[in-house]
């Protein structure tokens, strides 16, 4: 059995409303850049929901960091910093939790392959190279702005196949959007939808629990 995983809400946890919150107190007063803000950085788009442009954009590789900031800053004040807009854009990734570290390492251990594919950015990649090492144990990882597809593209999941050579038949594919599955549901994946870490934890904590 193999597992690809997504990242954000499932492995790593996130809050997209903490960096809305951050961009809201960088933003100018006047109507029209409230307005262009709401344009740039949604919730939606925050969240997947492909309803921003510019994080479209930036998750598929297709802009660089610092574009990605300058065009954020032209809705702020000409007084926020460019480490003010990166805070604000990492403010929704939480700590790493440890009991989702110590089930990485545990399948690593027990030799059961696990995979990443995510739709993810450049500034949120180094944030999990640096605050999440138990990732690197993956046997492949797949980030949408290296491989420049995103999900729910069907390419995303016929990149992963191509590139590892695992069977989607013998894979269990866990992630928090419906979208995401109903896309990986016509390669025969077997499928688990996160709608909470109660979905799918225990599951693949049993799976590795010694025979007792």
């Amino acid at each position: 059995m193999n597992l690809l995983f997504d990242l954000g809400h499932v492995l790593i946890d996130i809050d997209p409303k903490r960096s809305l919150q951050a961009f809201a107190r960088l933003l100018k007063s006047d109507p029209d850049a409230q307005q262009q803000a709401q344009k740039l950085i949604t919730a939606e788009g925050l969240l997947g929901g492909h309803n921003s442009r510019l994080i479209d954009l930036y998750q598929l590789g297709q802009i660089t960091t610092e574009q990605f900031l300058d065009t954020a800053a032209q809705a702020c004040r000409p007084d926020v910093t460019e480490q003010q807009l990166l805070d604000a854009w990492l403010a929704m990734l939480l700590p790493f939790r440890q009991e989702k570290a110590q089930l990485l390492r545990q399948l690593h251990e027990h030799g059961i392959p696990f995979y990443i594919l995510s739709n993810i950015n450049e500034t949120h990649v180094q944030w999990t190279r640096d605050n999440c090492p138990e990732l690197q144990l993956a046997s492949g990882i797949f980030f949408s702005n290296e491989i420049h597809i995103a999900k729910p593209d069907p390419a995303a999941f016929q990149y992963v196949i191509d590139h590892t050579g695992i069977k989607p038949e013998d894979t269990l594919y866990i992630d928090d959007l419906v979208a995401n599955l109903d896309a990986a549901r016509p390669f025969g994946f077997q499928l688990l939808h996160a709608t909470s870490d109660s979905t799918w934890l225990p599951l693949l904590q049993h799976m590795i629990s010694p025979t007792k």
